[in-house]
Formats: structure tokens, C-alpha cells, sequence
């Protein structure tokens, strides 16, 4: 029925009447369902605005909702009245804000709403979280032609877990790796099950605590900086600027659980602490003071005792250091030096010699200068170092340190646009205190380098347009090792070793390609040893048939040749790999071929001839994928196969091929589970 000219215009009202019950922006106004004082929301909560009246279309349209100055109005939904904003994530624990702004297509900007709001776990803890990652993998064997090893059947699993708690004044953190094998005999800690790291983390604003696996310190002249099992106490001291750190850690490397804390053992242990203090005389400067002490234990096998029956040696000692760090003319400028003691008993505490004291320093000056105005500033670092460790310096916290020798070093590195370059000199020299009985050996080593990298696409119809973006490399060093001092029982050492290689890369959407030389020589001027003239080159392709298969291959020919009669080594490497998707994210699959050509037929020293022909190939099916808790399982069929043929004297040493089947499952744990 069609309307009547009186009902015409009633309906062409209706627009203009609901703009009317609509009240202006200025007007506008929203409540936070969970704004109310001392109330929190969990980390998956929905965000909702509810307004005190409807708004249109178009009105909605104009509004802007921003989480923490983060604009998020294209994820918003609107629900009747409501304006609900449902996390892609969980929201990190801490203080969140909430804002809502007006603009107008007049131009108008005004703010409708500001809220703040806490996301906790629950009233008494801040966040509970745990997070963990479990691969369990099955091997059987299912035909082999000439094994003899290893086992058909392997089964290995790890899991890593890491778990925090936080109330308001206190934060509890932890670590741990287990490793599972089914023979103990191929276990890290040669057990089938054990835990191979673990850290415990209870801290404070001020004040922390940690135990099992940690850094017990930086590194230093005392300290090596890996990783050791024990406990350290840290107390930070704002107001001074300070830190104070107390440890007591295991002598030699802990990796399982039966080891403990790491701290039973009183022949193999370390205590000692670390103050560190900051000053900041101007904006532009800061220098920091440390001091380390330690003593303690450390035990070991004697090296000369017999295998059957090994003996323990216990090496006592202890060590300090003093360290200034400053950092000048707005942090451009940077100057390190320490100095450390030790005093250390090298044969072992029940072998009657006394321990022996020693000393050591080093220091290092970097300079940074600020780099030009010009439209590609040029970006500079030039330093010096030097460092001498006495013939009798050692630290039973750091005794891979080399002792007996006196280093200086000079760099210089930096970048222009689109080069870069790097080069260095290094002096070295041993026998500190010249004895008579041993050499005084003399090192010199120098390495320069060059790069260019094209960061731009090559012009259109170029020759870089059809080779590719490139990337060039040239690499020189050059090492002279010889004795300033031989003593009779000692052969003569000078040798000379230079090299030169150069290398370039070429890349295009769809495939990249690489080609590098080098020439290698190594000169005795004693004549003990012959000299040779290594080269080499390679070649490497790797090119993208589609999305879904790829294909690499790559040669590599290396020639040493005897400067003096003239014989040579020749080897030359094949491979090619390919690998495809054939149905995306379930099964795919992989071959690898590889031939080896060696040709040592006219070594004067060991004739050989040789060639060797390799091949792998995997089919891997995903049966599902893990996601958060919830398992996956992968099953592969893998194939392998070697095949070694002596052409010099007609023998087959090695012609072996097996074929394996895998099962691997992989969970991976959070909690509380994030939103899918």
C-alpha cells in the first residue's frame, strides 16, 4: 500500500527526532563497569563502556577508544548500547588506562572519558603464571643394511618450565630443564631422568635472593661470567647508588639434581662478594667503581693420576679485583681498567708446594665520536686495549684465563652509508718473567674488512636487476708467530700464515645466490714443516619454485698445494637439497644429496683417493598441531644412506643406509591459558 501524502512527511521526521533524543557530544557520558576504587580485573577480562543514552550510527563512528595511548577503535564491538573491547591478548599485570575521545567532522576534539584500572590474579596475588614446553621423541629403527650401531630403538624427551609469582612487596621466580633418555648412559648427567637446570628468584624493591643454576658475576680478570650453581644475596642501595652482592657457588659445573644447591661440597666451593657503586658528577658522565673478592676450593682429577684409579686434587686459593668503568662526553667516550691479586696453589693443598701469589691488569679505551651532519654521516669507533696476566696468575673462579702473557690491541671500525669496515692489530708475548728454561714467543696479528651492502633496488634493466640486490665482502689478515728466545730443548718456531677472501651475495624476490674465493698461505722460515697455498671457492644457490618448494645446491672446490715440489690435494663437494610443502601445514618433505671428490694421490706424506656419496631424505606429517595445552603429534620417515669408495687402492671401507621412524608429541603449557 503506498502512503499518503500525509504520512510523507511524518516519515522524513524520524531522522531529524532521533538526532534530537540523541544528546550532543558535549553532553556525551560512559561508565567503566569495573572503574570502582580498589577493584581489579583479571588479565583476560573484557573491557565495557556503557553509555547514559543512545547514540546513532554515525555518532559511533566519531568516537576513538585507546588502552594505554594505543589506539585499539578498529577492534571495539558494539553491543546494543554497550561499547565492549575484547583482549587479543592477556593484559600485562599492573596499572592500565582507559580513554575515550570525540572527534568531530567539524574538527571538535574532546575527551568523554578517563579511567584507571588494575589488572591482578586475584586480591592477594598481583600475577600467577606458568609456562611450560614438553617434546617427547620416539625413534625406531625399521630396516638398516651394514649397522652396527646405534640402538634401534631411542627415546629422548625435555621439558622447560618457567613459573612466577608476585604479590604486592615480594616476586617469586623459577626455572628448571629436565631431560629424559632411556639409556642413562646418553643423558647429560648419565642418568634416564634428571633435572639439568634450575633457578629459584625471591626478590624484593630492594633486596633479592637466588639459588641452583645463575651469572654469580660479570666477566672479569676473577670471574669468568658463565654460569654456576649456588646462591647469591643482592641488596641495592638507591640512595648511594650501590649494589652489594654475596655468592657462594659450586667450584666446577653442576648439571643435575643430585648436586643440589651446590653447596655440600666444602673441597669445591667459592664464596665471596661484589660491591658496585655508580657516580654521576655531570649529565654527560658516569663512572662506576667494583670490587670483587673470593676465596675457597676447588677439586678435580689429577691429570696424573691412572684412569682405574683417579685420584682427587684439591686447588685452594683466592682472588681480587678493583675495576673503574666511566663512560664520558655524553657516553661517546669510554674508559675501563682493572686490576686484580691472586694467590692460587697450582700442584694441589697435599702435594707440599706452596701456593703462589700473582698479579694482573688490563684496560680499554673506546671512542665513539658523534657522527658528521652531512646527509650520510660517517659512523667511527677507534679503541685501544691491553692486558698482562703474570706467569703465575690464576683465579680459582676464572681458570681458563690464559696466564704469562702481555696483550695490546688497536680497532678501528665503522660505517658510510651503505659500507662498513673493520680492522684491528694485536701484539702479543709470553714468558713475562724470561725464563730461561722456556721460549719467549712473539705473536703479531693483523685483520682488516670491507662491505658493501646495497639497501636499494637495482635500476630497471641493470645488470644488478637480473643478478640481484648485492652484498660484497673482502676480508685480509695476515699472523706472524715466531721465538724471540729457544731454548735448547725446544724446536725453532717462525711462522707466517696470510689469507685473503673475498665473497659476494646477489638476491631477488624468488631466489639469492652466493660466490666466494679465498687463498690461504702458510710459510715456515725454519723449514720444519713444508709450506702450502690453500684456495678455495664456492658457489650456493637457493631458489623458490613456488610457496611451496625450494631448492638449493651448492660446490665447493678446495685445492692445498706443496710450494716446494709442487703436489697438491684437490677436494671437490657437491650438494643439492630440496624441500616441499605438498599439502600446507600437514606433510612436507625433504631430500639432501651430497658427492665428496678427494684426491691426495700425490701427498708425499698419506696418498689417498677417495669418494663419498651421501643421501637423506624426510616425510613429515603433522598430524596436529600444538597449541596452547593441547598436545600435537608429528610423525617422519627418514632415510639415510653413505657409501665411501677407496680409488686408490680398490677397497670399500663404508657402504651403510637405514631407514628410521619418529614420533614426536610437543605440549605446550600456560597458565592461566591466554584467550584463543
Amino acid at each position: 500500500m503506498k502512503p499518503t501524502a500525509c504520512a510523507l512527511p511524518m516519515l522524513c521526521l524520524i531522522p531529524a527526532l532521533t538526532a534530537l533524543a540523541s544528546p550532543p557530544p558535549q553532553h556525551w557520558s560512559a561508565e567503566f563497569s569495573e572503574s570502582a576504587p580498589g577493584s581489579f580485573l583479571p588479565a583476560n577480562a573484557d573491557l565495557k563502556l556503557t553509555f547514559s543514552s543512545p547514540l546513532t550510527t554515525d555518532q559511533r563512528t566519531q568516537l576513538h577508544l585507546e588502552l594505554d595511548d594505543i589506539d585499539i577503535s578498529d577492534m571495539v564491538q558494539w553491543r546494543n548500547d554497550d561499547l565492549l573491547y575484547r583482549p587479543v591478548r592477556k593484559l600485562d599485570t599492573g596499572e592500565h588506562h582507559l580513554r575515550l575521545m570525540y572527534y568531530g567532522q567539524d574538527g571538535t576534539v574532546r575527551e568523554i572519558g578517563y579511567w584507571h584500572f588494575e589488572v591482578r590474579h586475584s586480591s592477594s596475588f598481583k600475577s600467577v603464571s606458568l609456562e611450560g614446553n614438553t617434546e617427547l621423541t620416539v625413534n625406531q629403527r625399521l630396516a638398516e643394511h651394514n649397522m652396527g650401531g646405534p640402538e634401534a630403538f631411542n627415546a629422548s624427551g625435555f621439558s622447560q618450565w618457567y613459573s612466577e609469582l608476585e604479590t604486592d612487596h615480594l616476586r617469586f621466580e623459577g626455572q628448571a630443564d629436565l631431560e629424559y633418555v632411556n639409556r642413562a648412559s646418553q643423558g647429560t648427567t648419565g642418568r634416564r631422568l634428571d633435572m639439568t637446570r634450575m633457578t629459584i628468584l625471591a626478590e624484593t624493591d630492594s633486596t633479592s635472593v637466588t639459588a641452583g643454576d645463575q651469572s654469580m658475576g660479570e666477566s672479569s680478570l676473577v670471574m669468568d661470567g658463565y654460569q654456576q650453581r649456588g646462591m647469591a644475596g643482592d641488596i641495592r642501595l638507591d640512595r648511594m647508588q650501590s649494589d652489594l652482592n654475596l655468592f657462594s657457588m659450586k667450584g666446577t659445573r653442576a648439571l643435575g639434581l643430585r648436586d643440589g644447591i651446590g653447596l655440600e661440597d666444602a673441597d669445591n666451593r667459592i664464596t665471596g662478594g661484589r660491591w658496585q657503586s655508580r657516580w654521576e658528577p655531570g649529565e654527560s658522565t658516569e663512572i662506576q667503581f667494583s670490587a670483587t673478592y673470593l676465596s675457597g676450593r676447588v677439586s678435580g682429577t689429577n691429570a696424573s693420576s691412572w684412569p682405574a684409579n683417579p685420584a682427587n686434587s684439591v686447588h685452594d686459593g683466592y682472588a681480587w679485583n678493583a675495576v673503574m668503568d666511566g663512560f664520558f662526553m655524553d657516553r661517546s667516550l669510554r674508559m675501563r681498567l682493572e686490576h686484580a691479586n691472586s694467590h692460587y696453589d697450582f700442584d694441589g693443598r697435599d702435594f707440599g708446594f706452596e701456593a703462589v701469589s700473582d698479579s694482573a691488569w688490563s684496560g680499554l679505551v673506546t671512542l665513539d665520536p658523534k657522527p658528521s651532519e652531512a646527509d650520510t654521516p660517517v659512523y667511527w669507533r677507534l679503541g685501544a686495549e691491553a692486558q698482562q696476566v703474570g706467569a703465575f696468575y690464576r683465579s680459582i673462579a676464572h681458570r681458563t684465563l690464559p696466564n704469562d702473557l702481555y696483550m695490546r690491541r688497536l680497532f678501528v671500525s665503522g660505517e658510510h652509508d651503505k659500507w662498513f669496515w673493520d680492522t684491528s692489530y694485536t701484539l702479543e708475548e709470553n714468558n713475562l718473567d724470561r725464563n730461561a728454561s722456556y721460549p719467549t714467543t712473539e705473536t703479531k696479528r693483523w685483520q682488516a674488512q670491507l662491505g658493501f651492502s646495497d639497501y636499494e633496488e637495482p635500476e630497471p634493466g641493470s645488470l644488478l636487476a637480473h643478478l640481484g640486490q648485492p652484498s660484497y665482502t673482502l676480508s685480509l689478515n695476515r699472523t706472524r708467530r715466531q721465538h724471540l728466545s729457544t731454548p735448547s730443548s725446544y724446536f725453532p718456531e717462525d711462522l707466517t700464515t696470510e689469507g685473503v677472501q673475498v665473497s659476494a651475495s646477489f638476491h631477488k624476490p624468488r631466489w639469492n645466490w652466493s660466490v666466494e674465493a679465498g687463498i690461504d698461505r702458510l710459510t715456515d722460515h725454519t723449514g720444519w714443516q713444508p709450506d702450502t697455498h690453500l684456495q678455495h671457492l664456492g658457489w650456493q644457490l637457493g631458489l623458490e619454485l613456488s610457496d611451496r618448494y625450494y631448492i638449493t645446491a651448492g660446490i665447493q672446490d678446495t685445492r692445498t698445494r706443496y710450494r716446494a715440489g709442487g703436489e697438491s690435494i684437490d677436494q671437490q663437494l657437491y650438494s643439492l637439497g630440496a624441500t616441499a610443502d605438498l599439502i600446507p601445514d600437514r606433510l612436507s618433505a625433504r631430500i639432501d644429496l651430497s658427492l665428496d671428490h678427494y684426491n691426495a694421490q700425490d701427498d708425499p706424506f698419506f696418498a689417498q683417493r677417495e669418494v663419498n656419496r651421501y643421501a637423506s631424505g624426510q616425510l613429515n606429517w603433522t598430524i596436529r598441531e600444538p597449541d596452547t595445552n593441547r598436545s600435537g603429534l608429528a610423525l617422519t620417515l627418514s632415510y639415510s644412506g653413505n657409501r665411501l669408495q677407496d680409488r686408490l687402492w680398490g677397497n670399500n671401507p663404508l657402504n651403510e643406509e637405514q631407514i628410521w621412524l619418529e614420533v614426536q608429541t610437543t605440549l605446550p603449557t600456560t597458565y592461566p591459558s591466554a584467550r584463543p
